[in-house]
């Protein structure tokens, strides 16, 4: 195969300084486990003493210390210090495995992981995913959008076990500045419309169905919608749950003006009905019971000829107050109101006009029921500063914004100058929003930039993009505070769903795209993860938290990104779309070198032996054989391999698989090819030509030419390729026998245990997935550090460990079956299946445990990372959850297959083709929560048991919905459960 191979370069490792920062340096719980202070670690304080004895203990070394030596001075500093933490520090440190560390690379690299690990923490961002974009039957722009619950507003419902408010069900109403109203669902996946110009005709002064509808506000007590046009009108429409029952309830006639915006605030018994016209007056419409009342007087409805609805005329309402209402009209400028807004706290509508120069506080007097706009809010020149306001109740503040693109900070009683500038749209401002259960303002600019600002520091805390809107301005914002959730429209809809219920606690993943990759690093009990766009993160097993992430593409794209560890464990090694490996120190994110070769972008496995990185790629045949120090870089080819899917070293012995089903076997150090196999052709061995096949790069560069992918691989190929994958993995702690095999192979759903030697061969085989999968495949492997336990991933989601203690062993004893291949008898017994469960929604791309297995790490294409214990109870998902290391109890979430031995013919040997063990039974889910919960019930009394009853009447949601999953993932049609009503089921147990 011609390739190309580019010319070398200079290895371009970074160089550590050798200077002390003059700053403060901590060092985190997981570093330093057992120190009393840990936040000391490194403060200012210690910083000469640590030089001081850096220079004594390393005055012939040129002040370089190694482990034993490093060791030593931090406990003679600190007294009691975790040695194996402090071996974990010497070797994170020491990134180019020079064994010795100096104190500026210490505090060098003390400096950087501070840094980075600041923007680190996910959960402090308020809205932590991006805009989800809903198309919309809408032709024109949406001008009102607001969200009725199904439950009261004031009924928050919390999940004591997860610690999270329970999202709340309800409704979106839409409407466009053509008159089409929407409802939606609260995910925005179902939509009916109604063009109101078909309704019936509407008031007075309409002689047209075409309709320009200027604001819409929503009357919750009444259950009503209130919309305004350019018609001198009010339309008030009906719109309770059931859609067949919108109709028009009744008029309110506007004499003078057009309205232009609207306001409704109300405290559940009093409501409070504002609009602003054309002309600058405000009118305010108040009912002191509008449950009961409704929101205008009864008596001062008329019915006009030739109309089916009830009208009430402004000027009515206005000469006739009453007890229960109060109808009120002032006037606030000489120009359209453009924003009304009533802070109950003060008491004051705010209200701007369409001209950004000023804002108007008006106070409402109740007892003479009259309005006084006795506070005016401008700045010098004039200037356009109020395009919108929203009031905090907490510090007591304004928040006005600007068209020059500034928040401004005002006290409600001091309208002469404002009290901060808050700086970072680059456009004009035109929504502010409140959430006062997060303690923040949201604001919105024209360039579609979101910012949310903390109300007690006044910085910014988070921004975002609304990507996916920009072809037009955003003309209306719904902010859903209780399930924090933010809602854009103009033509279309964008969600963004914010922290703080389950529903968003369920969406949270580890990373934004499929992950490509998952590590676990035994010294530093960390998991390093890499996705498809290249964002590397580094998570602490113990805590679930999140302690480094970076970027490993430096052009952003998204791809397949491979990576492994060095033979020492100490770098990281990546290879991405760019086709470049890269050497990371993955504590601080410093990228240690950039090795001068380009390899094609399809990368299937990376290999280190003895300081040299293998390399291998899916449409090449071409083995890199790199040189980390020296830069010797040479390659392996062979004709019996049509590409490279899998590779795995023991020792010297490098071992490589292709897609055509050969296997084949190198000396790393020679580069000289030893044995070949294929299990389709012969279950032996085959001895090879020893010729060596390494050539160097630098005397071959005009005569190969490398293969690359022209775009990034899709997430399609990559299945379709992994489904033709010959996996491998080498038992490297196995002695090389032709009776013990030292190989495993994975090609589709069995796999085959070879001797890899000179008369050896396939041992044992396995139906390794149930054949009642069909199109079970598997997809990733690993095995403990002891390689008695196989751990397998496979294409449906599924993890499965396996006892292979004493699989893979040629004995005089054995009893059977076997299958007879050529005269070469293949052991048919499979290992004991140790556990099974559900581990992802989809694809496994690795699985991979501690070094005792006792937790378990894997990652799939649904974008997660997930730990759990080796029963299949899941500890948690990083990037979501957090645990305790300490945890003992761990939820059970994964659904579980009891464990049986499966059916075998009886005799020895067996001349047909292979026979699939039967499926394990299917095991009963297990409820001993509800039992046990059912059995506390008989024993406590009075305040105890109303206690549990109410635990109890919350769990009942949960517990149906894991029967009901837990049937389903069995795929059992003929288990059903109807839908319960909980609240019968509740009566009936009391």
């Amino acid at each position: 195969m011609a390739e190309e191979i580019p010319e070398n370069f200079v290895d371009c490792r970074s160089a550590n300084t050798e200077t002390v920062p003059e700053t403060t340096f901590v060092v985190s719980r997981r570093e330093f486990a057992n120190m009393e202070d840990t936040e000391k670690m490194f403060t200012a304080k210690y910083i000469p003493e640590i030089a001081k004895l850096f220079r004594k203990a390393g005055e012939n070394k040129g002040g370089r210390l190694n482990n034993k030596e490093f060791c030593e001075v931090m406990k003679e500093i600190y007294g009691s210090v975790d040695e194996k933490a402090l071996t974990a520090l010497h070797m994170m440190v020491d990134t180019n495995c020079k064994n010795t560390i100096s104190l500026g690379e210490l505090m060098d690299f003390q400096l950087k992981k501070n840094q980075l690990s600041e923007s680190l923490n996910i959960k402090e961002k308020l809205f932590p995913q991006g805009m989800k974009i809903i198309p919309s039957n809408h032709h024109r722009s949406i001008i009102g959008m607001v969200f009725r619950p199904f439950k009261g507003p004031t009924n928050r419902e919390y999940d004591s076990e997860e610690n999270v408010r329970i999202y709340q069900k309800g409704q979106y109403i839409s409407v466009s500045s053509d008159g089409l109203l929407t409802f939606w669902t609260d995910v925005f996946d179902k939509q009916l419309s109604i063009l109101l110009s078909k309704q019936e005709s509407t008031g007075l002064y309409s002689e047209v169905k075409k309709m320009h509808v200027n604001d819409m506000v929503y009357i919750k007590e009444l259950k009503q919608v209130a919309i305004c046009t350019t018609e001198r009108e009010l339309t008030f429409y009906h719109c309770s749950e059931d859609i067949e029952q919108f109709a028009i309830s009744y008029f309110l006639i506007v004499e003078t003006n057009i309205v232009s915006a609207m306001n409704y605030c109300s405290t559940g018994t009093k409501g409070m009905f504002s609009y602003g016209d054309m002309k600058g007056f405000l009118y305010v419409f108040v009912s002191n019971n509008i449950q009961t009342n409704g929101l205008f007087c009864q008596q001062a409805y008329e019915k006009i000829a030739l109309k089916k609805y009830s009208t009430v005329y402004v000027s009515a309402l206005l000469k006739n107050p009453s007890k229960d209402f109060i109808c009120v009209k002032v006037s606030i400028f000489k120009e359209e109101c453009s924003l009304i807004r009533y802070f109950p706290s003060l008491d004051l509508f705010a209200v701007c006009g369409c001209s950004s120069k000023a804002m108007v506080l008006s106070d409402f007097s109740k007892t003479r029921g009259r309005i006084t706009p006795n506070r005016v809010f401008t700045v010098a020149g004039n200037q356009e500063v109020f395009t919108c306001v929203e009031y905090s109740p907490l510090v007591g503040q304004l928040v006005t914004g600007g068209v020059d693109g500034l928040l401004r900070v005002w006290f409600p009683h001091k309208n002469i100058s404002c009290e901060e500038v808050l700086k970072g749209h680059a456009r004009p401002i035109t929504h502010i929003l409140y959430n006062q259960n997060e303690s923040v303002f949201l604001s919105l600019s024209d360039d579609m930039n979101v910012r949310v600002w903390s109300e007690h520091s006044w910085l910014c805390v988070q921004s975002f993009q609304a990507h996916g809107m920009e072809h037009t301005r955003i003309s209306s914002v719904c902010y859903n505070i209780y399930n924090n959730e933010l809602v854009l429209a103009n033509t279309d809809i964008g969600k963004c769903l914010g922290r703080g219920t389950d529903v968003f606690k369920n969406t949270i993943t580890s990373h934004d795209k499929p992950l490509c990759s998952a590590l676990y690093h035994s010294t530093f009990e960390q998991v390093v993860s890499v996705c498809q766009n290249g964002v590397v993160s580094v998570w602490d097993i113990l805590t679930g938290r999140i302690v480094m992430q970076f970027n490993v593409t430096p052009e952003q794209r998204v791809g397949i990104t491979a990576m492994s560890f060095d033979e020492a464990k100490r770098r990281l090694i990546t290879v991405s779309d760019d086709g470049k490996v890269r050497l990371w120190n993955f504590n601080n994110a410093t990228e240690l070198a950039a090795l001068p070769v380009t390899v094609p972008k399809e990368v299937t496995a990376i290999v280190c032996v003895k300081n040299r990185i293998f390399v291998s790629s899916r449409k090449s045949n071409i083995i890199y054989d790199l040189d980390i120090e020296k830069n010797d870089h040479r390659f392996l080819t062979h004709n019996y391999l049509k590409d490279i899917i899998s590779m795995d070293a023991s020792g010297t012995l490098l071992i490589t698989a292709s897609s055509n089903g050969n296997i084949v076997a190198w000396n790393a150090d020679t580069g000289e090819d030893l044995y070949w196999c294929n299990g389709r052709i012969s279950p032996q061995t085959q001895m090879a030509a020893r010729t060596d096949h390494r050539q160097s790069i630098a005397k071959c560069r005009d005569k190969h030419r490398i293969l690359q992918c022209k775009q990034p691989v899709a997430l399609t190929d990559i299945k379709a390729w992994v489904k033709k994958i010959p996996l491998i993995i080498c038992l490297k702690t196995r002695e090389e026998n032709m009776n013990i095999a030292t190989l495993l192979t994975f090609a589709g759903g069995y796999i085959n245990a070879w001797s890899v030697n000179s008369k050896g061969g396939i041992i044992a085989k396995f139906r390794a997935v149930p054949e009642r999968q069909k199109g079970s495949i598997i997809t990733t492997v690993s095995t403990d550090a002891s390689e008695s336990i196989l751990l397998t991933g496979d294409n449906t989601g599924r993890i499965c460990l396996w006892n292979i203690k004493e699989f893979g062993f040629k004995k005089q004893e054995d009893t059977g079956p076997f299958v007879d291949i050529d005269g070469w008898h293949v052991s048919l017994c499979p290992p004991p299946l140790l556990q099974s469960w559900q581990a992802h929604h989809s694809w496994v791309v690795s699985v991979t445990c501690d070094p005792s297995c006792k937790s378990i790490i894997t990652a799939g294409l649904d974008c997660t990372v997930q730990l759990w214990t080796k029963e299949g109870y899941c500890i948690g998902r990083f990037g979501r959850d957090e645990w305790e290391a300490t945890q003992a109890c761990p939820e059970r979430t994964a659904v579980q297959e009891e464990v049986e031995k499966p059916h075998t013919a009886e005799g020895k040997t067996i001349e047909s083709p292979l026979s699939s063990p039967s499926p394990p039974p299917i095991p009963v889910p297990d409820f001993s929560d509800l039992y046990k919960t059912i059995d506390k019930m008989c024993l406590p009394t009075g305040d105890a048991l109303l206690a549990e009853l109410g635990k109890m009447q919350r769990r009942l949601p949960k517990w149906i919905k894991e029967m009901k999953d837990a049937i389903e993932v069995l795929d059992r049609p003929d288990l059903v459960i109807e839908d319960i009503d909980t609240q019968t089921l509740y009566k009936d147990l009391l």
